[in-house]
């Protein structure tokens, strides 16, 4: 569903398609930090005593977490320095 008139998302397409690669690159980065700080935004305010590397973890988790088993988590966390599970993690 979308409130977007099609002719605007077709400007918009237009747009988007006059960029070179890496200033489509560029954009997609920046809008990925962005969303990684709202996360991190939230996920503090659920829980303000989380360290640096329970946040990372529940970052990856909100990212990645539905795309592998209990075990592949595990297993990713430890071999990425500066993630820690914990037992409100997943």
């Amino acid at each position: 569903m979308s409130d977007t008139s099609v002719d605007i998302e077709k400007r918009l397409s237009r747009m988007i398609a006059r960029r070179t690669p890496v200033e489509r690159l560029k954009m997609v980065s920046s809008m990925f930090d962005s969303a990684r700080k709202l996360m991190a935004a939230g996920l503090r305010l659920e829980n303000g005593s989380l360290n640096e590397a329970q946040l990372r973890t529940r970052i990856f988790l909100r990212l990645y977490g539905e795309c592998y088993s209990q075990e592949e988590i595990e297993r990713i966390v430890k071999c990425i320095p500066n993630m820690q599970l914990d037992t409100d993690s997943y």
